[in-house]
Protein backbone atom coordinates (compact mmCIF):
# COMPACT_ATOMS: atom_id res chain seq x y z
CA UNK A 1 0.00 0.00 0.00
CA UNK A 2 1.14 3.61 -1.10
CA UNK A 3 1.53 6.40 2.10
CA UNK A 4 -0.86 9.02 1.35
CA UNK A 5 -0.25 10.98 4.40
CA UNK A 6 1.71 10.58 7.65
CA UNK A 7 2.62 12.98 11.07
CA UNK A 8 0.41 15.12 12.27
CA UNK A 9 -3.20 14.67 10.77
CA UNK A 10 -5.45 16.75 12.39
CA UNK A 11 -5.86 19.23 15.27
CA UNK A 12 -8.56 20.65 17.43
CA UNK A 13 -8.82 22.71 20.84
CA UNK A 14 -12.27 23.08 22.00
CA UNK A 15 -13.59 26.45 22.76
CA UNK A 16 -10.40 27.72 20.72
CA UNK A 17 -10.34 26.35 17.17
CA UNK A 18 -12.89 28.04 15.07
CA UNK A 19 -15.06 27.07 11.80
CA UNK A 20 -17.08 29.06 9.61
CA UNK A 21 -20.64 28.79 9.26
CA UNK A 22 -22.12 30.72 6.17
CA UNK A 23 -25.41 31.30 7.41
CA UNK A 24 -24.41 33.74 10.09
CA UNK A 25 -23.03 37.02 8.93
CA UNK A 26 -19.82 37.70 7.55
CA UNK A 27 -18.76 39.54 10.43
CA UNK A 28 -19.28 37.09 12.62
CA UNK A 29 -19.27 33.72 11.17
CA UNK A 30 -16.18 32.45 12.83
CA UNK A 31 -17.57 30.25 15.52
CA UNK A 32 -15.52 28.09 18.40
CA UNK A 33 -16.90 25.24 19.13
CA UNK A 34 -15.89 22.86 22.54
CA UNK A 35 -16.81 19.63 19.62
CA UNK A 36 -15.87 18.74 16.26
CA UNK A 37 -14.99 15.73 14.02
CA UNK A 38 -11.87 16.37 13.59
CA UNK A 39 -10.32 14.29 11.13
CA UNK A 40 -12.18 11.99 8.58
CA UNK A 41 -10.79 9.10 6.82
CA UNK A 42 -10.65 9.49 3.38
CA UNK A 43 -12.04 6.99 0.31
CA UNK A 44 -10.00 3.87 -0.46
CA UNK A 45 -7.68 4.78 2.39
CA UNK A 46 -6.91 2.91 5.64
CA UNK A 47 -5.62 4.47 8.90
CA UNK A 48 -3.32 3.95 11.91
CA UNK A 49 -2.43 6.90 14.31
CA UNK A 50 -2.46 7.61 18.18
CA UNK A 51 -4.26 10.60 19.36
CA UNK A 52 -2.55 12.94 22.23
CA UNK A 53 -4.36 14.68 24.61
CA UNK A 54 -3.03 17.57 26.46
CA UNK A 55 -4.48 20.01 28.81
CA UNK A 56 -2.55 23.48 30.37
CA UNK A 57 -5.76 25.30 30.78
CA UNK A 58 -4.95 25.32 35.19
CA UNK A 59 -7.22 23.10 35.88
CA UNK A 60 -8.66 19.55 35.55
CA UNK A 61 -11.09 18.66 32.28
CA UNK A 62 -12.81 15.95 31.07
CA UNK A 63 -12.45 14.86 27.64
CA UNK A 64 -15.38 12.99 24.98
CA UNK A 65 -13.77 10.79 22.29
CA UNK A 66 -15.67 9.10 19.53
CA UNK A 67 -15.13 7.48 16.29
CA UNK A 68 -18.62 8.24 14.06
CA UNK A 69 -19.38 7.85 10.23
CA UNK A 70 -21.61 10.47 10.27
CA UNK A 71 -21.60 14.63 11.15
CA UNK A 72 -25.15 15.00 12.52
CA UNK A 73 -27.41 12.25 14.46
CA UNK A 74 -30.98 13.42 13.80
CA UNK A 75 -33.00 11.56 16.14
CA UNK A 76 -36.76 12.00 14.31
CA UNK A 77 -39.66 12.68 17.46
CA UNK A 78 -42.34 9.73 18.96
CA UNK A 79 -44.19 8.29 16.18
CA UNK A 80 -47.37 9.50 17.21
CA UNK A 81 -46.37 13.15 16.60
CA UNK A 82 -45.37 11.82 12.91
CA UNK A 83 -47.68 12.21 9.95
CA UNK A 84 -49.85 9.57 10.02
CA UNK A 85 -49.28 8.77 13.60
CA UNK A 86 -47.88 5.39 12.86
CA UNK A 87 -46.90 2.86 15.74
CA UNK A 88 -43.09 2.94 14.32
CA UNK A 89 -40.78 4.07 12.17
CA UNK A 90 -40.42 1.31 10.28
CA UNK A 91 -43.72 3.24 8.45
CA UNK A 92 -41.23 5.57 7.02
CA UNK A 93 -38.71 5.03 4.38
CA UNK A 94 -35.30 6.62 4.49
CA UNK A 95 -32.89 4.63 1.65
CA UNK A 96 -29.45 4.68 3.25
CA UNK A 97 -26.33 4.02 2.87
CA UNK A 98 -24.82 4.13 -0.55
CA UNK A 99 -23.65 7.38 -2.74
CA UNK A 100 -26.86 7.52 -4.13
CA UNK A 101 -29.13 7.89 -0.86
CA UNK A 102 -29.70 11.55 0.57
CA UNK A 103 -31.60 12.94 3.04
CA UNK A 104 -32.88 16.85 3.23
CA UNK A 105 -34.85 19.21 5.19
CA UNK A 106 -34.77 22.35 2.45
CA UNK A 107 -38.45 23.05 0.76
CA UNK A 108 -39.81 25.90 -1.28
CA UNK A 109 -43.19 26.32 -0.83
CA UNK A 110 -44.15 27.79 -4.00
CA UNK A 111 -46.49 28.79 -7.01
CA UNK A 112 -48.62 26.58 -9.24
CA UNK A 113 -46.24 25.10 -11.58
CA UNK A 114 -45.42 25.73 -15.29
CA UNK A 115 -44.54 23.55 -18.10
CA UNK A 116 -43.78 21.07 -15.52
CA UNK A 117 -43.73 18.78 -13.28
CA UNK A 118 -40.55 19.21 -12.16
CA UNK A 119 -38.46 15.62 -11.72
CA UNK A 120 -37.12 14.05 -8.65
CA UNK A 121 -32.91 14.38 -9.25
CA UNK A 122 -32.57 17.17 -11.69
CA UNK A 123 -31.37 20.33 -10.91
CA UNK A 124 -33.05 23.72 -11.00
CA UNK A 125 -31.81 27.26 -10.82
CA UNK A 126 -32.79 30.38 -9.80
CA UNK A 127 -31.13 34.13 -9.17
CA UNK A 128 -31.58 35.41 -5.99
CA UNK A 129 -30.69 39.09 -5.78
CA UNK A 130 -31.05 39.25 -1.95
CA UNK A 131 -27.34 37.57 -1.77
CA UNK A 132 -24.62 39.52 -1.44
CA UNK A 133 -21.54 39.33 -3.01
CA UNK A 134 -23.70 39.44 -6.74
CA UNK A 135 -21.15 36.50 -7.53
CA UNK A 136 -23.72 34.34 -5.56
CA UNK A 137 -26.84 35.35 -7.00
CA UNK A 138 -26.75 32.11 -9.13
CA UNK A 139 -28.06 29.62 -7.20
CA UNK A 140 -28.47 26.24 -7.72
CA UNK A 141 -29.86 22.50 -6.29
CA UNK A 142 -31.28 19.31 -6.59
CA UNK A 143 -34.72 18.03 -6.48
CA UNK A 144 -34.82 15.72 -3.45
CA UNK A 145 -38.54 15.24 -3.85
CA UNK A 146 -41.18 16.93 -5.78
CA UNK A 147 -44.74 17.45 -3.48
CA UNK A 148 -46.65 18.22 -6.90
CA UNK A 149 -49.73 18.17 -4.94
CA UNK A 150 -49.07 20.30 -2.25
CA UNK A 151 -46.42 22.71 -4.36
CA UNK A 152 -43.43 21.88 -2.29
CA UNK A 153 -39.89 21.27 -3.75
CA UNK A 154 -37.63 19.41 -1.34
CA UNK A 155 -34.11 20.52 -2.44
CA UNK A 156 -30.48 19.63 -1.51
CA UNK A 157 -26.92 20.48 -2.29
CA UNK A 158 -27.85 24.12 -2.51
CA UNK A 159 -25.02 26.05 -4.28
CA UNK A 160 -25.19 28.39 -1.25
CA UNK A 161 -27.44 27.62 2.22
CA UNK A 162 -29.38 30.81 2.02
CA UNK A 163 -30.24 30.39 -1.53
CA UNK A 164 -33.83 30.00 -0.69
CA UNK A 165 -33.75 33.48 1.95
CA UNK A 166 -35.33 35.25 -1.04
CA UNK A 167 -37.10 37.39 1.44
CA UNK A 168 -34.01 38.35 3.18
CA UNK A 169 -34.06 40.23 6.61
CA UNK A 170 -32.13 43.71 6.09
CA UNK A 171 -32.29 43.52 1.99
CA UNK A 172 -33.65 46.50 1.13
CA UNK A 173 -37.08 44.77 -0.87
CA UNK A 174 -38.24 41.52 -0.77
CA UNK A 175 -37.58 39.82 -3.95
CA UNK A 176 -39.06 36.85 -6.40
CA UNK A 177 -37.13 33.98 -7.32
CA UNK A 178 -38.11 31.89 -10.30
CA UNK A 179 -36.66 28.42 -10.40
CA UNK A 180 -36.00 26.41 -13.89
CA UNK A 181 -36.08 22.44 -13.98
CA UNK A 182 -32.69 22.26 -16.37
CA UNK A 183 -34.31 18.68 -17.51
CA UNK A 184 -38.32 19.01 -17.33
CA UNK A 185 -38.41 23.03 -18.74
CA UNK A 186 -40.89 23.77 -15.34
CA UNK A 187 -40.70 26.35 -13.64
CA UNK A 188 -42.49 28.22 -10.33
CA UNK A 189 -41.69 31.11 -8.57
CA UNK A 190 -41.38 31.97 -4.56
CA UNK A 191 -41.38 36.00 -2.98
CA UNK A 192 -43.57 38.79 -2.54
CA UNK A 193 -45.46 38.59 -5.76
CA UNK A 194 -46.60 34.70 -4.94
CA UNK A 195 -48.97 34.56 -1.64
CA UNK A 196 -48.39 31.58 0.47
CA UNK A 197 -45.04 31.13 -0.74
CA UNK A 198 -41.76 29.85 1.65
CA UNK A 199 -38.38 29.54 1.51
CA UNK A 200 -37.18 26.96 3.98
CA UNK A 201 -33.04 27.01 4.37
CA UNK A 202 -33.27 23.83 6.09
CA UNK A 203 -29.62 21.15 5.66
CA UNK A 204 -29.15 18.25 3.20
CA UNK A 205 -26.27 15.19 2.60
CA UNK A 206 -25.75 12.16 2.02
CA UNK A 207 -27.54 9.32 4.19
CA UNK A 208 -25.12 6.85 5.73
CA UNK A 209 -27.65 5.32 7.92
CA UNK A 210 -31.74 5.10 8.59
CA UNK A 211 -31.81 3.48 12.03
CA UNK A 212 -35.52 2.60 11.29
CA UNK A 213 -35.98 0.46 14.97
CA UNK A 214 -35.26 4.31 16.69
CA UNK A 215 -35.68 6.38 14.60
CA UNK A 216 -32.62 7.81 13.72
CA UNK A 217 -30.73 9.67 10.63
CA UNK A 218 -26.77 9.61 10.48
CA UNK A 219 -26.24 12.11 8.19
CA UNK A 220 -23.24 13.16 6.06
CA UNK A 221 -23.83 17.20 6.22
CA UNK A 222 -23.33 18.67 2.69
CA UNK A 223 -22.23 21.88 4.80
CA UNK A 224 -19.36 20.13 6.44
CA UNK A 225 -15.23 20.34 5.56
CA UNK A 226 -12.67 19.59 7.90
CA UNK A 227 -9.81 17.59 5.50
CA UNK A 228 -12.83 16.31 3.26
CA UNK A 229 -14.93 18.74 1.56
CA UNK A 230 -18.11 17.05 2.10
CA UNK A 231 -19.78 18.76 -0.62
CA UNK A 232 -17.83 16.04 -2.61
CA UNK A 233 -18.18 13.26 -0.58
CA UNK A 234 -18.05 9.87 -2.31
CA UNK A 235 -16.04 11.55 -5.47
CA UNK A 236 -12.56 11.15 -4.12
CA UNK A 237 -10.67 13.18 -7.18
CA UNK A 238 -12.73 16.15 -5.30
CA UNK A 239 -13.30 15.71 -1.44
CA UNK A 240 -9.98 15.00 -0.18
CA UNK A 241 -7.49 18.05 1.31
CA UNK A 242 -4.18 16.31 0.54
CA UNK A 243 -1.36 18.02 -0.17
CA UNK A 244 2.49 16.77 -1.20
CA UNK A 245 4.74 18.11 1.53
CA UNK A 246 2.33 16.92 4.59
CA UNK A 247 1.32 20.63 5.54
CA UNK A 248 -1.06 19.53 8.36
CA UNK A 249 -2.69 23.57 9.03
CA UNK A 250 -3.34 23.58 5.00
CA UNK A 251 -5.39 20.28 5.37
CA UNK A 252 -7.42 20.75 8.61
CA UNK A 253 -7.80 24.14 9.25
CA UNK A 254 -10.46 25.40 6.54
CA UNK A 255 -13.40 24.16 8.95
CA UNK A 256 -16.73 24.97 7.68
CA UNK A 257 -20.08 23.75 9.60
CA UNK A 258 -23.66 24.32 9.49
CA UNK A 259 -24.48 21.94 12.33
CA UNK A 260 -28.06 20.88 11.98
CA UNK A 261 -30.76 22.18 14.62
CA UNK A 262 -34.29 21.06 15.41
CA UNK A 263 -35.82 24.52 14.20
CA UNK A 264 -34.97 26.18 11.15
CA UNK A 265 -34.91 29.34 9.17
CA UNK A 266 -38.07 29.87 6.86
CA UNK A 267 -39.19 33.05 4.74
CA UNK A 268 -41.91 34.14 3.27
CA UNK A 269 -43.48 35.80 0.75
CA UNK A 270 -44.04 38.71 3.43
CA UNK A 271 -39.99 39.05 4.13
CA UNK A 272 -40.89 37.46 7.84
CA UNK A 273 -38.97 35.28 8.99
CA UNK A 274 -39.88 32.41 11.02
CA UNK A 275 -38.51 29.38 13.13
CA UNK A 276 -40.29 26.07 12.55
CA UNK A 277 -39.66 23.06 13.49
CA UNK A 278 -37.42 21.15 11.45
CA UNK A 279 -38.58 17.84 9.00
CA UNK A 280 -36.53 15.61 6.83
CA UNK A 281 -38.79 14.18 3.84
CA UNK A 282 -38.89 10.30 3.34
CA UNK A 283 -39.23 8.87 -0.24
CA UNK A 284 -42.90 8.34 0.15
CA UNK A 285 -43.04 12.76 0.88
CA UNK A 286 -43.70 12.19 4.58
CA UNK A 287 -42.45 15.34 6.38
CA UNK A 288 -40.95 13.99 10.18
CA UNK A 289 -40.39 15.74 12.70
CA UNK A 290 -36.66 16.42 14.45
CA UNK A 291 -36.41 15.81 18.17
CA UNK A 292 -32.97 16.12 19.13
CA UNK A 293 -29.27 16.13 17.20
CA UNK A 294 -26.52 14.82 18.51
CA UNK A 295 -22.85 14.36 16.76
CA UNK A 296 -22.18 11.59 18.79
CA UNK A 297 -23.99 8.93 20.70
CA UNK A 298 -22.95 6.77 23.90
CA UNK A 299 -22.46 3.82 21.54
CA UNK A 300 -19.94 5.66 19.26
CA UNK A 301 -17.40 6.76 21.94
CA UNK A 302 -14.34 5.28 22.86
CA UNK A 303 -13.56 7.27 26.18
CA UNK A 304 -16.39 9.89 27.66
CA UNK A 305 -16.19 12.07 30.65
CA UNK A 306 -12.26 10.67 31.01
CA UNK A 307 -10.53 13.72 33.67
CA UNK A 308 -7.28 14.71 32.46
CA UNK A 309 -5.23 16.83 34.85
CA UNK A 310 -3.73 19.80 34.46
CA UNK A 311 -0.26 20.04 33.01
CA UNK A 312 -0.77 16.45 31.84
CA UNK A 313 -1.47 14.70 28.86
CA UNK A 314 -3.35 11.22 27.84
CA UNK A 315 -2.58 9.28 24.99
CA UNK A 316 -5.08 7.26 22.96
CA UNK A 317 -3.34 4.41 21.28
CA UNK A 318 -4.33 1.97 18.54
CA UNK A 319 -6.63 4.23 16.63
CA UNK A 320 -7.73 2.55 13.21
CA UNK A 321 -10.13 4.11 11.03
CA UNK A 322 -11.55 3.13 7.44
CA UNK A 323 -13.02 5.31 4.99
CA UNK A 324 -15.19 7.93 5.98
CA UNK A 325 -14.91 6.95 9.41
CA UNK A 326 -13.89 10.47 11.70
CA UNK A 327 -12.53 11.39 15.44
CA UNK A 328 -14.69 12.82 17.41
CA UNK A 329 -13.48 14.95 20.38
CA UNK A 330 -15.16 17.24 23.03
CA UNK A 331 -14.21 19.38 25.86
CA UNK A 332 -15.48 22.45 27.97
CA UNK A 333 -12.12 23.90 27.96
CA UNK A 334 -9.35 24.03 25.60
CA UNK A 335 -7.34 21.10 26.07
CA UNK A 336 -5.46 20.23 22.92
CA UNK A 337 -6.08 17.42 20.80
CA UNK A 338 -3.42 16.20 18.10
CA UNK A 339 -3.82 12.67 15.92
CA UNK A 340 -0.60 11.59 14.57
CA UNK A 341 -0.44 8.55 12.58
CA UNK A 342 -0.31 7.99 8.78
CA UNK A 343 -2.74 7.16 5.72
CA UNK A 344 -2.22 4.57 3.34
CA UNK A 345 -4.10 3.98 -0.02
CA UNK A 346 -6.29 0.80 0.53
CA UNK A 347 -7.94 -1.36 -2.39
CA UNK A 348 -11.92 -1.15 -2.05
CA UNK A 349 -13.55 -4.21 -0.97
CA UNK A 350 -13.90 -7.08 -2.66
Amino acid sequence: MAVKQNGVLATFTPTNSQYTNRVVPGNANAISADSWMMYTCPQNTLVSGKLFVSNNTGGSLNIDVGIVEYTDGIQLDVPGNQPGSPQNFGAFNFPSGTSSNYASSIKAEHSAVTNGPFVNGETVTWVNPALTPLNQNNCSAIVHYADTGNNILWLRNLSHPLGLQVTAQGSNTAVDATFTGGTSGASASIGPSHAGTNGNVGWSGHLRFYDSLKGTLYLQNYEFRNNINYSFLYANDNNENRVQNNNNMNRSLARIWRPVETTTKEYNNAAQLSNPNTTFVDSQGNACLVASVSQCFPEQFIVQDYPIADGSFQEISGIVLGEYQSIYVKSTGAVTFTLVGFEEAAEALS
